[in-house]
């Protein structure tokens, strides 16, 4: 994970500015972009903002969770059955954890970086893909419709109560018990979580912990990224997806279908250009992807990497849109007769004939991959 804090276990080494040239170079050609993303992309590099890894920012931001033994937000996820911690206690930290990570902690800059290069795209040419729960995404201007995120949010709560199945927007519940919290202890025991639909108080977060998990609300999004990957395979266009952060907790709603996603294109005929951004150790070949037209690069670093390939891609592209601008303005025409405009469209010119390395069986296979793991997150199951 990307962080602020010397104690991570490995060390970075950075992409050198020929590496950070030659991929900008290739994102600057791609027709449509992916952004996949997970935890290292929202841990500030200043900001006590990572509690579910450093102790020291657990401790700074809860201290009376943390007089209870509780040390990082990942135990702390048990918080709401320990009957050792007073209630008062438990429903408060809840609050004050879900307005900082989805309302409170700003977007690292990165999310504004990639946003900057999402906009030198065509609009219904992005989409992110992410597991974190913290809304980042959405709050650094991306399009929330082409955001998709597996594990749900934390604005989020669903109804436990047999029958009910009601989902709903719970930033006021949770701003109403912060409100009446002092010291992290909550001192009117009378609010709760309550469900508006019928009443209840047994209610979860809506965030994926189990088949118990409703995905109803992020389901139509999940439909339009599958549309939008389908799309990408069968007319074998050029994509470029960037991978950044993702940690070894959660790389089947994410890494793996992603990788699965730039096999197939490249075996459609397409080309893809893979960047994996972590500072973790490197991944088995199997979450990689692969194929004689996928460029697949890792870069053992935290996000701040971005920042460089972003305004160089952006310049490049932005160089290139000119120049097809004048070009298509002028009627100008390449020796085959075809109009020398695109990128951003997603109308990728197959002037130059299908690519090498096709191998439809293949695209299939990849292709079946990520559409059934997409699948499988479609929660409750009957």
């Amino acid at each position: 994970m990307a962080g602020r804090h010397s104690d991570h276990p490995h060390h970075a080494h950075p992409p050198s500015p020929a590496d950070v040239e030659k991929v900008a170079q290739l994102i600057a050609d791609c027709d449509q972009l992916l952004v996949v993303g997970a935890a290292g992309l929202s841990i500030s590099a200043d900001l006590p903002n990572n509690p579910y890894h450093s102790e020291a920012d657990f401790e700074h931001l809860y201290p009376t969770t943390a007089k209870y033994g509780y040390r990082t937000a990942f135990q702390a996820m048990r918080l709401a059955g320990d009957e050792s911690v007073p209630l008062a206690v438990r429903r408060a930290h809840t609050a004050r954890h879900f307005l900082n990570m989805r309302f409170e902690f700003p977007p690292t800059p990165a999310y504004h970086w990639l946003k900057e290069l999402a906009a030198s795209f065509g609009k219904d040419d992005v989409f992110a893909w992410t597991s974190n729960v913290d809304g980042c995404f959405a709050r650094a201007g991306f399009d929330p419709a082409h955001v998709y995120t597996t594990q749900g949010e934390m604005n989020r709560y669903q109804c436990a109560e047999r029958g009910c199945g009601n989902v709903w927007l719970c930033e006021a519940q949770l701003r109403q018990i912060d409100a009446a919290s002092h010291d992290g202890v909550l001192t009117d025991l009378s609010l709760a979580m309550q469900c508006p639909k019928c009443g209840s108080t047994t209610t979860l977060p809506n965030l994926r912990g189990g088949d118990w998990f409703d995905h109803a609300p992020y389901l139509p999004t999940q439909q339009a990224l599958l549309v939008w990957l389908d799309n990408a395979v069968t007319r074998g266009l050029s994509v470029a997806v960037l991978e950044v952060g993702v940690g070894a907790s959660t790389p089947i709603v994410t890494q793996i279908p992603a990788a699965s996603f730039a096999t197939a294109v490249g075996a459609s005929g397409g080309r893809a250009v893979y960047v994996r951004v972590n500072l973790d150790r490197p991944e088995p070949p199997s979450c990689n992807p692969a194929g004689d037209n996928v460029s697949f690069f890792r870069w053992q670093a935290g996000w701040q990497v971005l920042g460089p390939l972003v305004d160089r891609a952006v310049a490049l592209r932005t160089s290139k849109h000119t120049r097809e601008g004048t070009r298509e303005g002028t009627g100008e025409h390449d020796e085959h007769g075809v109009g020398t405009s695109g990128g951003g469209s997603g109308a990728r010119s197959r002037r130059d004939g299908p690519r090498g390395g096709v191998d439809r069986g293949a695209a299939a296979e990849r292709q079946q991959r990520y559409t059934q793991i997409l699948h499988s997150l479609r929660t409750p199951r009957e």
